[in-house]
């Protein structure tokens, strides 16, 4: 028993430390109006932020990477925009 769950602690440490990191900034209804945000950051940051359109929805998000200590010191700089921006896993979605 002890054996099993240090194996799926071990499957599960690899399965989320391979994974790609981003940061989820805003989910708009009003696409010009993300933009006009979007539009607030310094060009450097302007240029690693994606949108993409679901339904009636807009979300906007950084690039995808794997290094997640890179985003988490840019994370107070997205926060000035967008004040409940937060890192999360990728989703397919994002793809």
């Amino acid at each position: 028993m002890l054996r099993t769950f240090f194996l799926l602690t071990l499957l599960t440490g690899l399965l989320f430390s391979a994974s790609d990191f981003t940061v989820k900034l805003a989910t708009y209804r009003n696409s010009d109006h993300l933009e006009k945000f979007i539009n607030r950051f310094p060009p450097a940051l302007k240029k690693t932020v994606r949108t993409y359109k679901r339904g009636k929805l807009t979300y906007a998000y950084t690039i995808p990477t794997h290094d997640k200590k890179t985003l988490k010191k840019l994370l107070p700089a997205y926060r000035k925009v967008f004040s409940d921006a937060y890192l999360t896993p990728v989703n397919n979605k994002m793809k």
